[in-house]
């Protein structure tokens, strides 16, 4: 049986294989990420007006619903 930390060490083992993993393959780094009032917000408009104002360093888009309406997430 396992003592009681035997479960702490497994989650270690596994952070440190994601951060190699990142390490080794590169993630993608996000500069800057922020959400416009769009409504309705589909998913085409929403990365039409993400690539206006991020040109070149567009990453991606989302529509999300939340208390004040529909947004429009960009990355980038």
């Amino acid at each position: 049986m396992e003592g009681k930390g035997g479960g702490m060490l497994g989650a270690v083992v596994v952070a440190m294989i994601v951060a190699v993993g990142l390490l080794v393959f590169g993630g993608n780094v996000v500069e800057g990420s922020f959400s416009i009032k769009l409504d309705p917000c589909t998913v085409d408009r929403c990365i039409a007006e993400c690539k206006k104002v991020l040109k070149e360093k567009f990453l991606s888009a989302s529509c999300v619903t939340g208390n004040g309406g529909n947004f429009c997430n960009c990355l980038g």
